[in-house]
């Protein structure tokens, strides 16, 4: 194709030539004839540059068309690492023997395992400490007093002849510091039994018991008080018993 066309400039520009020298034209008319031959050449180069350009896509493609089948050749040759996955997936997994049912752990596939995101559980919420209590001391238990011994004295009442006894001999239980007079005193109330008396410590004077009063059987009669057998010189409020002592009371005529 190039050649034809610059055959066909040529031919132009000496058919140009000819005819401006069989007709006798002046120099003006050569340089007109020059110019059109360099515009002819121009013209001609310009056509050869796009038939280039034109022919650049065409042989690409055909460049194409020759590497394609050699591609496809290659990609079927070379497996993909999509269909190496899905193949091993599609593998069922030899069972392990010898291994106990409780031991064996449970394979998921790399595929179930790519394609599902692992979740990362949160973290729990920092809880206050709590104060701790304040150590109380074990509760001590108080000592257990000795109970003291029981202080104990034995009253007997007896009347006038006529009357007889009154109280028989009976155990009073006292507190330290306890004089006869509080111990008729306490075992006549307990007993039932009237006490009639006037003063206290030692204005202590008892006048009757069980109604039975002095000068009731004439002018020497009235109430006698002993402690272990011995009269009593003083009064009976301020004589202060002892554990173990008998005290007697009993009418005189």
């Amino acid at each position: 194709m190039k050649r034809i066309l610059k055959a066909t400039a040529l031919l132009f520009v000496l058919f140009a030539a000819v005819s401006l020298a069989g007709c006798g034209s002046t120099k003006e008319t050569v340089k007109e004839t020059k110019k059109e031959a360099i515009k002819t050449e121009e013209t001609a180069k310009q056509a050869e540059q796009t038939q280039q350009v034109e022919e650049s896509p065409k042989a690409d493609a055909a460049e194409e068309q020759q590497a394609a089948p050699e591609k496809e050749a290659e990609s079927a040759s070379t497996p993909s690492p999509e269909k190496e996955t899905e193949k091993q997936a599609a593998k069922p997994e030899t069972p392990v023997q010898n291994t106990p049912a409780s031991q064996a752990k449970p394979e998921t596939s790399k595929a179930n395992t790519a394609a599902s995101p692992s979740k990362s559980s949160p973290a729990p919420a920092a809880q206050p400490s709590k104060p701790a209590a304040p150590s109380t001391p074990p509760p001590t238990n108080p000592p257990k007093e000795t109970p003291k011994p029981e202080l104990a004295v034995t009253i007997s009442i007896a009347g006038p002849k006529d009357r007889g006894t009154i109280l028989g001999a009976t155990k009073v239980n006292f507190k330290d510091g306890a004089t006869i007079f509080d111990i008729i005193s306490q075992a006549a109330k307990k007993h039932g039994i009237v006490v009639d008396s006037r003063g206290s410590g030692a204005t202590a004077y008892i006048e009757g018991i069980d109604n039975i009063y002095e000068f009731d059987y004439g002018v020497k009669s009235g109430w006698i008080f002993k402690q272990n057998g011995v009269s009593l010189t003083k009064s009976i409020g301020i004589v202060k018993v002892k554990d173990g002592d008998r005290i007697e009371c009993f009418y005189t005529e």
